[in-house]
């Protein structure tokens, strides 16, 4: 059976950008949209928030990229490490006699 623990939540960080202005008004114009469909309050703080959110998941190759990552930084299990180690050797071995 595998076990997913769940990641600690990060803190919240301040992050301060400068928009160009042509994207700040449309920016505006989409909270708009979006309390005229939703019929509920909202702010450019929050929609930008869940904008980079879905960008960042949605990105397939990044959480591929990611993925990589993560998986390159685990140690490796014993009798993995031992076998990537005698391939390694193996590998050694055969370009030596070519």
């Amino acid at each position: 059976m595998k076990l997913r623990l769940k990641e600690k939540e990060q803190p919240s960080v301040q992050l301060r950008l400068t928009l160009p202005g042509s994207l700040k008004e449309s920016l505006d114009e989409y909270v708009g949209y979006l309390r005229d469909k939703l019929k509920r309050e909202t702010d450019c703080k929050e929609v930008a928030i869940e904008m980079l959110k879905h960008f960042v998941e949605s990105d397939r190759d990044f959480r591929v990229w990611r993925s990589r990552r993560s998986e390159a930084s685990l140690p490796l299990p014993h009798a993995r490490q031992k076998k990537a180690e005698r391939e390694e050797g193996n590998g050694a071995v055969g370009a030596m006699r070519s």
